[in-house]
């Protein structure tokens, strides 16, 4: 095996460790979150950030949310179609940023997939708020998702400048 193989399979391991990461904490959390915090309450870290447990049946920011087991199942089989595609785009990808940023993608997809099949909904818990204006709860895995977007979005931008 050349020396470039064993580099791919290297940066294909740590991204696949990564993403494993991201998955395994994202579960723990969210775990942890249900066992300890009561449903409908409310605790303030701190001005601006509480912790909550609330329950996201749609989309992201709750949007499309079903209306029936059959388009409960739908938001589940495009989420998975979605996974399966970042994953074919993750082997598509040359620089290791790609791969990694694309990783760490696919384990907040796979967290918030997994939240589907055993709550029937995603599990959020963060709360940030400024006075009475409040961002749509969200979990980790929606930060690693948002974050690892934002991240392709700007290597791609300012990365051709420099290849």
């Amino acid at each position: 095996m050349g020396k470039g193989m064993e580099n791919k399979q290297k940066i294909h391991s740590l991204c696949a460790l990564l993403c494993l990461f991201v998955v395994v904490f994202d579960q723990a959390v969210k775990w942890s979150v249900l066992a300890f915090i009561p449903q409908n309450t409310v605790i303030n870290v701190f001005p601006g950030f509480n912790l909550i447990v609330t329950f996201n049946t749609g989309t992201s920011f709750n949007l499309l949310s079903p209306n029936s087991v059959f388009e409960h199942y739908v938001i589940i089989a495009i989420s998975i179609m979605c996974i399966l595609f970042l994953i074919y785009v993750f082997f598509k990808f040359k620089a290791f940023n790609e791969k990694i940023f694309c990783g760490l993608l696919i384990g907040g997809a796979i967290g918030n997939l997994l939240d589907r099949f055993f709550h029937g909904a995603v599990v959020d818990f963060i709360d940030v708020y400024y006075k009475d204006w409040h961002w749509p709860a969200f979990n980790f895995a929606d930060a690693f998702i948002s974050s690892s977007v934002i991240l392709l979005m700007a290597y791609n931008m300012f990365s051709k400048n420099v290849r």
